[in-house]
């Protein structure tokens, strides 16, 4: 389950967690882009068992503001039991543009989650319509789902994020976001706030970035016993292609 997808005025709600996403060129055209992640976290929660993680993507952006996608990554949930999940694709498109009169970004879109070689039982599968208001460095985001991951039901998550930027491509950052799950006990886990802080950098082409995340789940509360839902810092290098 994917992060944040980053647009021209970056909507901090999907693309939750790590910036190793996909970013949509802010010019008419196609872009791609790849990285590498210490653990790939969404919503807080490690979705690789606290690994390494390549991720990448290709996308397209018309300058009407329209925007379409492809990203995947590579997950592990440690399934054992049938045939579990070696990868997520992410297929995505969406609107985004300018209140002009008042400086107001805005960004609307559908987001589908697949992963491709897990047994169909595990119903992981789903698909969120997600939407986002910005305003100078500040984004109020929010994604709704009829049918969430393993088949839990109805879920809700509002992010609240702020990005700076710095001179000497300097940047900083930080996020809290609330996740609801309608059958928690189908999910996993109580319904949850993760938190993030970031500094980045770019240099010489290749994007930098150190972020501390965390939720506020224990151990126990982590699918009945995992450190995945632990407070950690994640490293993070990407590169995009115009």
């Amino acid at each position: 389950m994917k992060k944040q997808l980053l647009t021209s005025m970056v909507s901090a709600m999907v693309v939750a967690g790590s910036l190793a996403a996909p970013t949509i060129a802010t010019a008419s055209g196609f872009s791609a882009n790849v990285a590498m992640t210490t653990d790939y976290r969404f919503r807080g929660i490690s979705q690789n068992d606290e690994t390494f993680a390549i991720q990448g993507g290709f996308d397209y952006a018309h300058d009407s503001g329209f925007y379409a996608g492809v990203w995947g990554s590579n997950v592990d949930f440690q399934i054992q039991t049938v045939d579990d999940a070696t990868a997520e694709l992410d297929l995505y498109a969406g609107f985004g543009g300018e209140f002009s009169d008042y400086g107001i970004g805005y960004d609307v879109g559908v987001l589908h989650y697949e992963y491709p070689n897990a047994d169909g039982s595990l119903n992981y599968d789903f698909t969120e319509v997600y939407g986002s208001l910005s305003y100078k460095w500040f984004t109020v985001s929010y994604a709704h789902t009829g049918d969430y991951f393993g088949g839990s039901g109805d879920a809700d998550y509002l992010n609240l994020a702020a990005d700076f930027e710095f001179e000497d491509d300097w940047s900083a950052g930080a996020s809290i976001g609330h996740q609801s799950v309608e059958e928690n006990a189908t999910w996993g886990t109580p319904d949850w706030n993760d938190y993030k802080a970031y500094v980045g950098k770019s240099y010489k082409g290749f994007d930098f970035e150190v972020a501390l995340v965390d939720t506020d789940l224990s151990d126990r509360e982590c699918f009945g016993g995992s450190d995945w839902c632990d407070s950690t810092v994640t490293f993070t290098v990407s590169k995009t292609f115009e």
